[in-house]
């Protein structure tokens, strides 16, 4: 059911007030009374407690007047509209409140279906509002993760994209991917109000199907770590939660850092079994080696090893970039913080693979222990070696349904949460690290469908759901659904559905 607009009444006349609020047809348009009020004073009181969407307003009234009324909503609450009540001798009155913002003025004595028609037009520009809202806010959150990912530059101000002065980015993912996707859902949003509740200005990013990224403004390091106290108070970071947080921030162009950051941190936070949050300045020395082979050689090795047909190339690709490595300037130590870097991060996005018999941790640790031990850079590259020549035969040996079970789930979620965007084979593929054909072969052996048909039947569903539960006109849903061209998207319709948009919709008998 639609959640109702609400409105105050303000009115010095306690009869009119009682008159509107009573016989009006509120509920039957879409609106519902919040409160009545019999002065300027007792309604911005009632306001300051409890927003509304509309006030009407009386424009004559002792003491302080409508227009009065009308000034301080004009700064205060710029988005509640006011809907003047006033005599035919006080029609200047009207003129004026109209000017200062009033969205429209009644004449009194009221006619009760001119207040419902009044209503049917705010309730259309609400709704129309509401739905811009929420395109531009899927376009803001899609332009800003295109610009954390470093996939395009973005101009903040060309948006009215506000960035503080100083932040930190915060990076959490659900540790428990087999939750209902509607119960996912409410957790993500849970803690994304908190999060926007306890920081005002925070920017909070839904960027993979299990968790979040946030912009979380702050003056220093330590209301940084006030709020990260909040944090782990209100959640349960050691079962419920991975999160880790980047070094503090200033302005927008620092957005791909720390994004870059946060996950590596959440990723070693997944390699390492640590609990709690795992702050980047506390692992930076892993990281500090800016070597762009290592970050390339991770994506390419995670992709080997989780595609069958490529798995046999992993391990020459590794000893290869390792002989290309050690040709470089680099000390022991050096070489040792790169080899333990590479596999933290592989062993972190193994992780979400949720392989059984497969002791990713405890081999990894051993593995650590040896690197450390070594005396030289060769036996660094060949304890480096033996770790992803063990992966290789452990994957190899892992039943396939379990292999992709988990991969195509987050997938799934992730397209449904992301349909609006425009995604492509290619730009999943490099969102979960697999590479194109591998990820195509798999998505179709585990769903039945390809992934321009999955894509398809998600967008289907989520029109056929827009025209079925509310009035928005065709085009804003075909918008609203990821599709630019509306030819092309009454063709899908039909091929989907058998029906054009505005055949499907007259069943339901709706007006367009």
């Amino acid at each position: 059911m639609t959640e109702a607009y609400e409105v105050l009444i303000i009115d010095d006349e306690e009869i009119v007030c009682r008159g509107l609020a009573q016989f009006v047809k509120w509920e039957a348009h879409g609106f519902q009374v919040a409160g009545t009020a019999y002065s300027v004073d007792e309604g911005l009181a009632f306001l300051e407690r409890h927003p509304v969407d509309v006030v009407f307003l009386d424009i004559r009234m002792p003491k302080k007047t409508g227009l009065d009324m009308l000034k301080v909503m004009h700064s205060v609450y710029p988005e509640t509209k006011a809907v003047i009540l006033s005599g035919f001798s006080e029609f200047s009155y009207a003129q004026e409140a109209v000017r200062y913002g009033a969205a429209d003025y009644l004449t009194k004595p009221v006619n009760l279906k001119e207040v419902e028609g009044l209503l049917d037009r705010l309730r259309e520009e609400f709704m129309k509002r509401r739905q811009d809202n929420a395109v531009r806010s899927s376009r803001v959150e899609g332009l800003l993760l295109s610009a954390a990912r470093g996939y395009g530059d973005v101009k903040a101000e060309d948006y009215g994209i506000t960035m503080p002065d100083q932040w930190y980015g915060l990076a959490v993912r659900l540790l428990d991917q087999e939750l209902p996707e509607q119960e996912i859902c409410e957790k993500k949003e849970w803690l994304k109000q908190m999060t926007e509740g306890v920081v005002p200005g925070a920017i909070v990013l839904n960027n993979e199907s299990y968790g979040l990224f946030a912009v979380i403004p702050c003056r220093g390091e330590e209301e940084a770590e006030y709020f990260i106290e909040i944090l782990e108070q209100s959640v349960d970071m050691k079962r419920e939660w991975a999160c880790g947080v980047s070094k503090i921030k200033h302005g927008f162009g620092d957005l791909r850092e720390a994004y870059q950051e946060a996950g590596q941190a959440l990723r070693y936070h997944r390699a390492s079994e640590k609990e709690g949050v795992i702050w980047y300045k506390n692992i930076e020395a892993l990281f500090s080696q800016s070597i762009p082979e290592v970050t390339e050689l991770i994506t390419r090795l995670y992709g080997r090893i989780t595609g069958p047909s490529e798995r046999a190339e992993a391990v020459p690709e590794l000893m290869e970039a390792l002989e290309r490595l050690e040709k470089k300037p680099l000390t022991l130590a050096q070489m040792q913080t790169l080899c333990i870097r590479c596999l933290i991060e592989l062993n972190g996005l193994l992780q979400g693979l949720k392989l059984q018999d497969v002791d990713l941790h405890g081999q990894l640790n051993r593995t650590l222990e040896k690197i450390l031990l070594s005396s030289d850079i060769n036996s660094v590259s060949g304890c480096v070696g033996d770790y992803v020549n063990w992966l290789v035969e452990r994957m190899g040996a892992a039943d396939d349904q379990q292999l992709g079970k988990g991969v195509i789930r987050e997938m799934q979620l992730y397209i449904r949460k992301h349909y609006q965007e425009n995604l492509s084979l290619n730009a999943l593929a490099e969102q979960f690290f697999l590479h194109p054909n591998y990820l195509s072969r798999l998505f179709k052996e585990k769903t039945g469908k390809n992934f321009v048909e999955y894509l398809t039947e998600v967008r289907m569903e989520k029109v056929m759901e827009l025209l079925d539960g509310t009035e928005d006109k065709i085009a804003d849903i075909c918008a609203m659904a990821g599709y630019d061209n509306p030819r092309y998207f009454s063709k899908v319709f039909k091929q989907y559905t058998g029906m054009t948009p505005s055949e499907y919709r007259d069943r339901n008998g709706w007006n367009v």
